[in-house]
């Protein structure tokens, strides 16, 4: 299951004010949120106005070392919930970002132009820091992202539009 379906399903119904929780998972034995070293790692590739203060571990479901929900941010124009992966190879983080886009009905992430998804820049750089898509998920607006020079795939989640949500994306992630 992607893993912004069971945010959204918590999300939707805590009507986005509530912290989220995993659903449906298994009671394990071991350790199963990742080392501390990698949830710390990951936590140094959150959107501004996120941290381990307002993210929480969640529990490990596939090829992601470490994964962090997170709730409202405090930014009173920011996400209403974020998700964050850490994966261990480049080809784990472009088949986990593959998955989840085929969930997602594409939008432009300005509101005009291309709904493809494509390469994202880092300020002027020339060289893409990984590919992005906008859209909407069961009516949720959202910004789904890689940053392949770490591993990470990150999506926020508004009730606000797509140009709205990516207007916040682009000057705070």
């Amino acid at each position: 299951m992607p893993y912004f379906t069971k945010t959204l399903r918590v999300a939707t119904v805590g009507t986005f004010a509530t912290g989220l929780c995993c659903l449906g998972i298994a009671t394990a034995t071991a350790d199963t949120t990742g080392s501390s070293s990698d949830v710390n790692t990951l936590a140094s590739s959150l959107a501004k106005g996120y941290g381990l203060n307002n993210c929480e571990s969640a529990e490990l479901t596939g090829a992601e070392i470490a994964e962090l929900h997170c709730g409202q941010n405090p930014d009173s124009s920011g996400p209403a919930s974020a998700v964050y992966q850490l994966f261990k190879s480049g080809n784990d983080l472009s088949g986990a970002y593959a998955t989840n886009l085929k969930d997602v009905t594409l939008a432009s992430c300005s509101g005009s132009g291309t709904s493809a998804p494509g390469p994202w820049h880092q300020g002027s750089s020339e060289q893409a820091g990984g590919q992005m898509a906008c859209g909407t998920y069961k009516g949720v607006s959202l910004v789904l992202w890689t940053v392949d020079g770490k591993n990470v795939l990150g999506s926020v989640f508004s009730k606000a539009d797509v140009p709205t949500l990516y207007k916040w994306w682009q000057a705070n992630a």
